[in-house]
């Protein structure tokens, strides 16, 4: 189902900013339909607020069609949000995505989200190979095998990858903040960018070349 823009942003099914379920989003500010390049559609920007967080979001309305100035309330849709609903990329292992799913889906609750980001980390490296040892060192065996750069052992290490204290509850350690929490699950998500989106994209980028070019290539002749 589309998203409306209305004085409400409905059907979001969570907070692209905190990421609580069925969050209520009102719209703050929005401009007159603009009209785009063609001049026979119009297009509307609009920034709602939401309730749980009180932080914003914007939306971009799809073209509108021309119609005296009165779109129909139909046609009045959401093009694009910014910052996006976070989701998962089906690249993944399956483990891993199931878990990082997770992580993002109680991010309102940093305990959780940290021990599913880890636990989504520790999958894509079971996924590469990576088995044996803390989950600190497999990523510093990943890079001295070159399967991961410096700057993302550096990055790991930077952030609260270390779930057993929030499992084992160690006194010693505080719980992880919210901001934590969203470092953890950011270094994941670019983690199961770097290992498994990327590689995915090029070959199917590489595959459609290939397609294309035993299109254009022209019949051998006899």
């Amino acid at each position: 189902m589309p998203l409306v823009f209305d004085r409400q942003l409905r059907d979001v099914d969570r907070c692209p900013q905190c990421n609580v379920a069925k969050p209520s989003l009102s719209l703050v500010w929005a401009c007159d339909p603009i009209p785009t390049e063609t001049k026979s559609i119009h297009q509307r920007w609009g920034i709602f607020q939401c309730s749980n967080c009180q932080r914003m979001i914007m939306a971009e309305g799809i073209p509108l069609p021309l119609n005296g100035g009165n779109a129909r309330k139909e046609h009045n849709f959401v093009k694009r949000l910014y910052p996006d609903v976070k989701a998962v990329d089906k690249s993944l292992p399956e483990d891993a995505q199931r878990y990082l799913k997770q992580a993002i889906d109680t991010l309102f609750a940093p305990d959780a989200s940290t021990v599913m980001a880890a636990s989504a980390v520790d999958a894509m490296l079971r996924a590469k190979g990576f088995r044996d040892g803390s989950l600190y060192g497999r990523i510093d065996k990943a890079v001295q095998e070159h399967v991961l750069t410096e700057g993302m052992g550096r990055w790991a290490h930077k952030v609260r990858l270390g779930a057993n204290a929030v499992r084992h509850a160690d006194d010693a350690t505080l719980p992880p903040t919210a901001d934590e929490a969203a470092q953890v699950v950011q270094f994941a998500s670019a983690l199961g960018d770097f290992l498994f989106v990327f590689t995915a994209r090029v070959e199917q980028g590489v595959s459609e070349a290939e397609s294309q070019s035993e299109i254009d290539q022209p019949a051998a002749t006899s």
